[in-house]
Protein backbone atom coordinates (compact mmCIF):
# COMPACT_ATOMS: atom_id res chain seq x y z
CA UNK A 1 0.00 0.00 0.00
CA UNK A 2 1.25 3.27 -0.21
CA UNK A 3 2.50 5.67 2.08
CA UNK A 4 1.20 6.23 5.62
CA UNK A 5 0.34 9.44 6.84
CA UNK A 6 -1.40 8.97 10.05
CA UNK A 7 -2.04 6.21 12.55
CA UNK A 8 -3.19 6.07 15.90
CA UNK A 9 -4.23 3.02 18.35
CA UNK A 10 -8.09 2.44 19.55
CA UNK A 11 -8.08 2.70 23.61
CA UNK A 12 -11.31 2.73 24.57
CA UNK A 13 -14.99 2.45 22.98
CA UNK A 14 -17.71 4.39 24.27
CA UNK A 15 -21.20 3.12 24.96
CA UNK A 16 -23.22 4.24 22.49
CA UNK A 17 -20.63 4.12 19.96
CA UNK A 18 -22.53 0.85 18.49
CA UNK A 19 -25.81 3.05 17.78
CA UNK A 20 -23.96 6.23 15.86
CA UNK A 21 -22.34 2.98 14.23
CA UNK A 22 -25.55 0.91 13.13
CA UNK A 23 -28.14 3.98 12.95
CA UNK A 24 -25.99 7.24 11.57
CA UNK A 25 -23.31 5.70 9.94
CA UNK A 26 -20.77 7.37 11.76
CA UNK A 27 -17.67 7.67 14.18
CA UNK A 28 -16.99 10.06 16.55
CA UNK A 29 -12.86 10.00 17.28
CA UNK A 30 -11.19 11.46 19.82
CA UNK A 31 -7.65 11.72 21.69
CA UNK A 32 -8.04 10.07 24.72
CA UNK A 33 -6.60 13.08 26.54
CA UNK A 34 -8.31 15.80 24.77
CA UNK A 35 -12.06 14.44 24.84
CA UNK A 36 -15.12 16.26 27.30
CA UNK A 37 -16.65 13.82 29.53
CA UNK A 38 -19.99 14.40 28.09
CA UNK A 39 -18.26 12.84 24.98
CA UNK A 40 -16.68 9.82 25.95
CA UNK A 41 -19.66 8.25 25.82
CA UNK A 42 -20.30 8.22 22.11
CA UNK A 43 -16.61 8.36 21.47
CA UNK A 44 -14.03 6.08 19.58
CA UNK A 45 -11.15 7.37 21.79
CA UNK A 46 -7.34 6.34 20.59
CA UNK A 47 -4.06 7.46 21.70
CA UNK A 48 -1.04 7.71 19.66
CA UNK A 49 -2.31 10.80 17.36
CA UNK A 50 0.52 10.83 14.19
CA UNK A 51 -0.56 13.03 11.28
CA UNK A 52 2.43 13.75 9.34
CA UNK A 53 0.25 14.76 5.68
CA UNK A 54 -3.22 16.78 5.23
CA UNK A 55 -5.79 14.40 5.11
CA UNK A 56 -7.38 14.45 1.04
CA UNK A 57 -10.10 13.04 -1.23
CA UNK A 58 -8.36 10.35 -2.39
CA UNK A 59 -6.76 8.56 0.20
CA UNK A 60 -7.79 5.77 2.09
CA UNK A 61 -8.97 5.16 5.93
CA UNK A 62 -8.11 2.16 6.99
CA UNK A 63 -10.23 0.87 10.48
CA UNK A 64 -8.77 -2.88 11.58
CA UNK A 65 -8.79 -4.31 8.65
CA UNK A 66 -11.05 -2.40 6.22
CA UNK A 67 -10.19 0.23 3.75
CA UNK A 68 -12.71 3.09 2.48
CA UNK A 69 -11.89 5.50 -0.08
CA UNK A 70 -12.20 9.33 1.04
CA UNK A 71 -14.56 11.21 -0.65
CA UNK A 72 -14.87 14.42 1.01
CA UNK A 73 -12.75 16.70 3.35
CA UNK A 74 -13.91 19.09 5.51
CA UNK A 75 -12.19 22.35 6.36
CA UNK A 76 -11.34 21.85 9.70
CA UNK A 77 -10.58 18.64 9.52
CA UNK A 78 -6.65 18.87 9.43
CA UNK A 79 -6.56 21.21 12.17
CA UNK A 80 -9.59 19.61 14.30
CA UNK A 81 -7.10 16.04 14.34
CA UNK A 82 -3.72 18.17 15.01
CA UNK A 83 -4.98 20.27 18.11
CA UNK A 84 -8.22 17.93 18.94
CA UNK A 85 -7.21 14.52 17.93
CA UNK A 86 -10.89 14.66 16.65
CA UNK A 87 -12.80 13.73 13.53
CA UNK A 88 -15.71 12.59 12.57
CA UNK A 89 -16.29 9.82 9.83
CA UNK A 90 -19.60 9.42 8.16
CA UNK A 91 -20.13 6.52 5.70
CA UNK A 92 -21.63 8.23 3.11
CA UNK A 93 -21.51 10.98 0.46
CA UNK A 94 -23.88 12.96 1.39
CA UNK A 95 -22.92 16.20 -0.40
CA UNK A 96 -25.05 18.63 1.76
CA UNK A 97 -24.05 16.90 4.79
CA UNK A 98 -20.52 17.82 5.22
CA UNK A 99 -19.32 19.25 8.29
CA UNK A 100 -16.27 21.34 8.72
CA UNK A 101 -14.73 18.90 11.00
CA UNK A 102 -15.65 15.49 9.20
CA UNK A 103 -14.76 13.29 6.41
CA UNK A 104 -17.03 11.16 4.14
CA UNK A 105 -15.66 7.83 3.24
CA UNK A 106 -17.31 4.90 0.81
CA UNK A 107 -20.80 3.87 1.99
CA UNK A 108 -19.59 0.32 2.87
CA UNK A 109 -20.21 -1.87 6.16
CA UNK A 110 -18.65 -0.07 8.99
CA UNK A 111 -16.14 -2.97 10.50
CA UNK A 112 -16.60 -4.25 13.90
CA UNK A 113 -13.07 -3.21 15.77
CA UNK A 114 -11.81 -3.31 19.54
CA UNK A 115 -9.40 -1.68 21.80
CA UNK A 116 -5.88 -1.89 20.10
CA UNK A 117 -7.00 -2.00 16.53
CA UNK A 118 -5.10 0.80 13.97
CA UNK A 119 -6.81 3.56 12.24
CA UNK A 120 -4.60 4.57 9.47
CA UNK A 121 -4.80 7.06 6.66
CA UNK A 122 -2.83 6.28 3.54
CA UNK A 123 -1.72 8.02 0.19
CA UNK A 124 -3.88 7.52 -2.44
CA UNK A 125 -2.71 5.21 -5.23
CA UNK A 126 -2.27 7.31 -7.28
CA UNK A 127 1.12 8.21 -6.06
CA UNK A 128 1.92 4.21 -6.73
CA UNK A 129 4.25 5.52 -9.53
CA UNK A 130 5.76 8.10 -7.50
CA UNK A 131 9.64 8.93 -8.78
CA UNK A 132 9.65 6.24 -11.66
CA UNK A 133 9.71 7.23 -14.94
CA UNK A 134 7.82 5.48 -18.20
CA UNK A 135 8.00 5.44 -22.34
CA UNK A 136 4.91 4.08 -23.68
CA UNK A 137 5.59 3.04 -27.08
CA UNK A 138 3.99 1.55 -30.47
CA UNK A 139 1.67 2.69 -33.56
CA UNK A 140 -1.40 3.18 -31.83
CA UNK A 141 -0.79 6.52 -30.84
CA UNK A 142 -4.41 7.02 -29.16
CA UNK A 143 -3.78 4.10 -27.06
CA UNK A 144 -0.13 4.98 -26.40
CA UNK A 145 -1.14 8.25 -24.82
CA UNK A 146 -3.95 7.05 -22.99
CA UNK A 147 -1.29 4.36 -21.30
CA UNK A 148 1.01 7.03 -20.89
CA UNK A 149 -2.07 9.61 -19.06
CA UNK A 150 -2.69 6.38 -16.44
CA UNK A 151 0.92 6.36 -15.63
CA UNK A 152 1.13 9.56 -15.28
CA UNK A 153 -2.00 10.12 -13.09
CA UNK A 154 -0.32 7.16 -10.79
CA UNK A 155 2.45 9.31 -10.32
CA UNK A 156 5.22 8.50 -13.22
CA UNK A 157 6.98 10.73 -15.23
CA UNK A 158 6.41 10.67 -19.13
CA UNK A 159 10.00 10.34 -20.91
CA UNK A 160 10.76 10.38 -24.51
CA UNK A 161 13.92 7.90 -23.75
CA UNK A 162 13.65 4.26 -23.14
CA UNK A 163 17.16 4.71 -21.60
CA UNK A 164 16.24 6.84 -18.75
CA UNK A 165 12.58 5.14 -18.59
CA UNK A 166 12.22 2.26 -15.16
CA UNK A 167 9.10 1.32 -17.13
CA UNK A 168 8.72 0.26 -20.72
CA UNK A 169 5.33 -0.18 -22.06
CA UNK A 170 5.41 -1.69 -26.14
CA UNK A 171 1.96 -1.26 -27.19
CA UNK A 172 1.88 -3.96 -30.25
Amino acid sequence: MAKQYYSTKIVGIGGEVSKFKNLVKMLVIFDDSMVLPELRDFSVLHSGNKLTDNIKVGDVLKIADSEFKILRVGSEVNKNIQSLGHIVIKFNDDREDLLEGSIHVEDKPIPNFRVGDEIAIYEASSAALSGKTAIVVGNDKTICAAIALILNDNGARIVENDEEADIVVDVK
